[in-house]
């Protein structure tokens, strides 16, 4: 199951709800210096973090997504 948007970047993993909120939070909050250009992707309910086209995969064998999609964007989970 996809817990929250994630990315990695320079070693470090950011989480949050979506993943233009992380990106201000890395700006603003924790002093990352832009540009943002890490990997953008997905955790799992088990910590593991996924890119884009595996969390689409989990999102949808968990009911997360009405439809199998070949990436998955934070505001496509079924809330």
């Amino acid at each position: 199951m996809i817990k929250s948007a994630a990315i990695k970047q320079n070693g470090k993993i950011y989480t949050g709800r979506m993943h233009g909120e992380i990106i201000y939070d890395m700006v603003l909050i924790d002093g990352v210096k832009p540009p943002i250009d890490g990997e953008q992707g997905f955790i799992t309910d088990d910590g593991k973090f996924v890119d884009r086209k595996e969390a689409a995969k989990i999102a949808f064998e968990c009911g997360q997504t009405k439809k199998q999609l070949d990436f998955l964007y934070s505001d496509e989970l079924i809330k």
